[in-house]
């Protein structure tokens, strides 16, 4: 039997190591290979779950600023407690209660802080929002302003192109200045005992300080049926000689058209109902009667039957709106106008023709007519406010700054 060499063991050996190494440095590879693979994969879904949960976190805080603009846009302060509203309404009562709130699955926490300058009415809304694992945060910023609605607000408790004719009782206060009447044609203001106009009186302690705060001074009676002061300006031909919408844009700004295309937040046109806004009953008793802090445009000739404008609370009577329920708003007629019963409004009302007052009509803030103003029957009672003037700066439309939007 033939032998085998030595030499040729040694090399079947060698060859065997050399095949079980390279076995084993491919089994490595293969290894190293498959947790690079799988880590990389690993990291992947890691980043696309980042991604993901980034954006669904942006998206969150997109949707709390789009909460707290639509919030805003119809009142900043609905409780009228002078603080800001939180943006998030837990209760559904219509009023913000919370700063926070779920959007998805995030939570998103607004903040809103007032950065007013000189005359320009501004908002800062931050709307921040944190995922539901707390891995990713995300913040949207934008500046909000609102356009001025009542730019020129008046100085008078009653301004009228026409003549004034009193034939019931009236009664006009402004504590606040020394002028109750503004006319273009002749004031009548009748023969009532009750009828008198009421000026800040100049013996009150803190006179003249006080009629920088409004209703702060006391008031002094200037004219009556026997008497007609120097508070009663009338035959005024810069008044009379400008026509109605030249009135109208003497204290709102622009034409009345303008306004009523972008200032109004709602608008009643009983002969148009496709021209309505905001309100698609389209009538005076379910659009105007009980608004709040509103812009409102009604288009056309109106008979008010009594109704509160500007108050939370409907007020009857003698009574007045509690300071803490008062919402004035700024009510556009352009039509003519008789008031019956017993209407109370708070802001400021303008009638673009005629009104007559044949119930007993009470306004706290200022009345304008484009036509003449005449009183039949009852009273007519205008209290001149001009805290509730200021308030109704605010019920303008609120739109983003250009170039406020931020993400960081």
């Amino acid at each position: 039997m033939d032998s085998v060499s030595p030499s040729y063991k040694f090399k079947k050996y060698q060859q065997g190591m050399a095949v079980l190494t390279i076995s084993i440095v491919l089994m490595v590879l293969i290894t190293m290979v498959s947790l690079y693979l799988a880590r990389s994969v690993l990291f992947e879904q890691k980043i696309v779950n980042n991604d993901f949960r980034g954006k669904t976190t942006f998206e969150a805080a997109e949707g709390g600023l789009a909460i707290a603009l639509e919030y805003l846009a119809d009142g900043i302060d609905r409780n009228n407690d002078g603080v800001i509203d939180p943006v998030f309404d837990t209760d559904t009562d219509g009023i913000g209660d919370s700063p926070s709130g779920l959007v998805g699955s995030a939570l998103v926490t607004v903040t809103v802080n007032d950065i007013t300058a000189d005359d320009i009415s501004s908002l800062r809304v931050v709307s921040q929002a944190v995922s539901d694992d707390r891995s990713s945060t995300k913040t949207v910023t934008v500046t909000m302003q609102s356009l001025d609605p009542l730019p020129n607000h008046p100085d008078n408790p009653l301004t009228t192109r026409g003549a004034l004719d009193v034939n019931g009782s009236a009664t006009i206060h402004n504590p606040e200045g020394h002028s109750t009447i503004w006319s273009g044609g002749d004031v009548d203001i009748g023969s009532n005992n009750s009828t008198a106009t009421y000026v800040a009186d100049p013996t009150d302690l803190t006179y003249p300080a006080c009629m920088d705060v409004p209703r702060a001074c006391g008031e002094i009676q200037t004219s009556n049926k026997e008497t007609v002061g120097l508070d009663i300006l009338e035959h005024d031909s810069d008044l009379s000689n400008l026509s109605p919408a030249g009135i109208f844009e003497n204290f709102f700004g622009m034409a009345p058209d303008a306004y009523r295309e972008l200032m109004a937040t709602v608008v009643v046109d009983p002969a148009n109902p496709s021209e309505t806004r905001e309100c698609a009953a389209n009538t005076y008793a379910s659009c105007v009667q009980g608004s709040t802090n509103k812009v409102i445009w009604y288009e056309g000739n109106v008979e008010i039957n009594g109704g509160t404008v500007g108050c939370r609370s409907a007020v009857n009577g003698s009574n007045v709106c509690a300071t803490a329920d008062e919402a004035p708003s700024i009510l556009i007629i352009n039509g003519d106008v008789e008031f019956k019963g017993s209407p109370h409004f708070y802001g400021v009302v303008f009638i673009m023709g005629t009104a007559t007052a044949s119930g007993n009509s009470t306004f706290h803030g200022a009345v304008i007519s484009g036509g003449t103003f005449n009183s039949t029957s009852g009273s007519l009672d205008i209290h001149f406010n001009t805290g509730l003037l200021q308030k109704t700066r605010s019920n303008g439309p609120r739109t983003v700054a250009a170039g406020s939007w931020k993400d960081f």
